[in-house]
């Protein structure tokens, strides 16, 4: 190993470690730009000139590596004239436009010119200016500030794994930009804008809101995806003006997906709650104390209860909820003595309940995945339902590793990634093949990509097959996840989920199952699940942070049963959807408002607290619950303080263990039946920004709603023009047309999570389509990209 001298201080490092790397170990500053931790060197910033004994001239010290007998002078007279002389080339043409610029106060290039810039300039000419581009809704660009250290361009090649930025021209003339005049599309976009080192890049919701040392800082985890990053909230006063990611280097490492940057936005979207709110007897809304809505709930409930029993009673609850609200949900709906009670809104399929896992887990830590050599994704598209761990599949093909994916349609990764896409309707077929495969290994090698998945499953040792939420929501998941768990043990392989909400792990722990209390303990008489909730008679509904109309696979008729409903309750933090059926309107804190914890997809425990106070009369979720548990004379709902709720929560769920079986054993199957024969299917999905009440208002996130279809079926139906008419047995719906060869023959895919597109009823169901006619004005879904 290399023995080294820094400033007088000697150091023995590794073979290969840069003065940088080496002085950093040491609590020695070497100023830069252009150099990150997580991105390949580039030196072309030219800060970070060190004098090393011998050399004829100052070495860069990010990309210097480091020799036995080396001695390095950081301070020297010769290593400062040079980062003087650096930063006087650097600032010839930079702006000085600091009292107006979103980075001051945060800005690496104002704190090193205060630091280690020459005073005076010998510049006296004009400087040149640089046009800005217009990168899209998230990203504000003043490229006259930019000093091209590129990190904004490794970062998207290297992290991101699109090439959406490049430098042009040279000299004084080089400029970074898109390749094309277009909007940045990565989903870790937003991650450009932490790195950038001026103020080039900024936050364009953020734009002139507030200066870095006005905010306040709250540590807290991201509520969307069940990576579970961890955010640092961002607030002044009773706002959140921005959410950045959270050095955590076992979760999200200093990334955090644009889903959780910018969500926030839809904090104060115009229908957000803020008062109890009472349908009055003429079908008006009205605002209303809380005595006088916690009176009409129990009012409500008693008579429901009274005239149909608790058997017509169910509960449904958000994934998103926290740890405390979930144990609650779960105690006051089995404390009325209804078994009904589900998070899984958007699953159709239930008849493995008794298979499935005391939680869905991963069953190994997020940085175990970077060093797996074959991952088989079954129906997941991390890329925009795990973006985070998405990066660390991605690093893991980087490291030499292999990723297959099994899907209905070909996705879009953002990385090297072997697809197998199933024929229209036939994705279990796809699976059965693939295990019939490994009853013929010995044969001849072939050509057929399943034959090759099998032989490589096969060879290798313990291969990772990981099962996605996409195929939960398939009409025939039970027989899927059978076949998922027969490769396995042919191959030899582990199963890990990756579960599909923030909290998903933490619902089926705390029992927001009908079939399973907290713990994972079966209960004497296991209630419907949520899909059957619609044709059952139901009479009360408890919600909880849910949109039935959008977050479940059959919106418009949930919409239908709910407001045939005797009696509603929506705790919600938004009141468009729930004005259509609801009673009784709570308001309860959202995203940065409350305090409670969540359990990620490792298995992981994260705490989070509330980084503002609540809007108007809004309270915490799990004081809602409490009080309406305690007000109907349930037993266990004394609880005066949140840790105690926490404390309940984790006696009741005991040690889960991170690494659990993926399988119990699974009941015996009926016959598969064959998806519904017509014209085409109808394939769908929630789109990365339409995934929860939350996000679905940020408005900066906002994607036109499009339909999507195989050039050559768009041939085949006749159609020819932009806008087309989607009917299916429940409903009929236009929309605009993108052609896209993703999607397979006899398929079109409308997406799920708007409102537009739930009259349409389930994804994998029959349907035709038609052209249609372009009206005059077109709304937001019938604009042509």
């Amino acid at each position: 190993m290399p023995h080294i001298e820094i400033d007088g201080q000697s150091i023995e490092v590794a073979a290969g470690t840069t003065i940088m790397e080496a002085a950093e170990s040491l609590g020695i500053y070497i100023p830069f730009f252009c150099y990150h931790p997580k991105l390949s060197v580039a030196a072309n910033c030219r800060m970070c000139l060190v004098d090393v004994e011998k050399a004829p001239k100052p070495l860069p010290a990010c990309a210097t590596p480091v020799a036995d007998g080396m001695k390095i002078a950081t301070a020297s007279r010769k290593a400062k004239m040079a980062q003087q002389g650096v930063l006087e080339f650097l600032l010839i043409n930079h702006p000085l436009d600091c009292p107006i610029c979103d980075q001051g106060g945060e800005c690496p290039l104002q704190d090193i010119t205060m630091g280690f810039a020459n005073p005076h300039s010998h510049y006296q000419e004009e400087k040149r200016v640089v046009e800005d581009k217009d990168i899209g809704p998230l990203i504000t660009t003043e490229m006259t500030r930019c000093i091209q250290c590129t990190r904004c361009v490794r970062f998207g090649q290297e992290i991101g794994g699109i090439k959406e930025l490049g430098a042009t021209g040279r000299g004084e003339h080089m400029a970074i930009g898109t390749y094309v005049a277009k909007a940045v599309q990565s989903e870790l976009s937003g991650n450009m804008i932490d790195l950038c080192p001026v103020g080039a890049l900024t936050s364009k919701p953020f734009r002139y809101k507030a200066r870095s040392w006005e905010l306040k800082h709250t540590p807290g985890v991201c509520p969307h995806c069940s990576t579970g990053c961890n955010t640092d909230v961002q607030s002044l006063g009773k706002e959140v003006l921005r959410v950045l990611p959270r050095h955590n280097e076992a979760v999200n490492e200093q990334w955090i997906c644009d889903k959780g940057r910018y969500a926030y936005t839809g904090l104060n979207a115009p229908d957000r709650v803020t008062k109890p709110l009472l349908r009055q007897k003429d079908g008006e809304w009205a605002e209303v104390s809380w005595a006088e809505a916690l009176e009409a709930t129990l009012a409500g409930l008693d008579k429901m209860l009274a005239r149909h029993g608790a058997d017509k009673l169910a509960g449904l609850i958000s994934a998103q909820s926290s740890n405390e609200e979930l144990f609650l949900f779960q105690g006051l709906l089995r404390g009325l003595g209804s078994p009904h009670l589900d998070h899984r809104l958007r699953q159709q399929d239930f008849r493995a309940d008794a298979a499935m896992p005391r939680y869905p887990a991963l069953s190994m830590t997020l940085e175990e995945l970077e060093r797996e050599p074959l991952i088989v994704l079954c129906h997941a598209f991390t890329r925009h339902q795990q973006p985070l761990t998405n990066h660390r599949l991605h690093k893991a093909v980087l490291n030499g590793g292999k990723v297959v994916s099994i899907d209905s349609i070909h996705q879009d990764f953002n990385f090297p990634v072997t697809q197998l896409v199933a024929e229209a309707g036939a994705d279990g077929h796809l699976y059965q093949q693939l295990a019939e495969h490994f009853a013929h290994l010995h044969e001849a090698p072939q050509r057929d990509p399943l034959a090759v998945l099998a032989q490589e499953l096969a060879a290798a040792d313990n291969p990772l097959i990981l099962i996605g939420s996409a195929l939960l929501h398939h009409p025939q998941a039970a027989d899927l996840l059978a076949q998922v768990e027969s490769i396995a043990e042919l191959s030899g392989g582990r199963i890990g989920w990756l579960a599909e909400e923030a909290n998903s792990a933490g619902a089926w722990l705390s029992g927001c199952v009908p079939h399973r209390g907290p713990g994972g303990h079966p209960v004497d008489a296991a209630g419907l699940p949520a899909d059957a909730y619609w044709e059952a008679g139901m009479q009360g509904f408890i919600l909880f942070g849910v949109e039935p109309g959008v977050d479940s696979m059959r919106g418009a008729e949930a919409v239908q049963r709910l407001a045939n409903a005797e009696f509603v309750l929506s705790i919600s933090h938004f009141a468009q959807e729930a004005r259509q059926y609801a009673d009784v309107i709570l308001p309860m804190a959202a995203f940065a408002e409350g305090a409670g914890s969540y359990v990620n997809n490792e298995g992981r425990l994260q705490s989070f607290r509330a980084a503002v106070k609540l809007p108007g009369e809004a309270r915490p979720g799990w004081k809602i619950l409490r009080v309406l548990g305690d007000s109907l004379k349930l037993p266990d709902f004394q609880y005066n303080e949140l840790s105690e709720v926490s404390a309940a929560w984790q006696h009741a769920v005991g040690d889960y263990g991170m690494d659990i079986p993926p399988f119990q054993a699974f009941p015996p199957l009926h016959a598969t039946q064959a998806l519904p024969a017509g014209p085409l299917l109808r394939l769908g999905d929630w789109p990365i920004y339409q995934g929860d009440p939350l996000v679905r208002r940020a408005a900066p996130l906002h994607n036109p709603l499009r339909a999507r279809m195989h050039p050559q079926q768009a041939h085949l139906s006749g159609i020819q023009g932009e806008v087309v008419e989607v009917s299916t047995a429940a409903g009929k719906v236009t929309l605009a047309l993108e052609l896209d060869t993703h999607i397979p023959l006899g398929c079109i895919w409308v997406p799920l999570g708007y409102s537009e597109t739930a009259v349409l009823g389930a994804a994998y169901t029959p349907c035709s389509v038609v052209m249609a006619a372009l009206p005059e004005r077109q709304p937001e879904s019938l604009r042509a990209s």
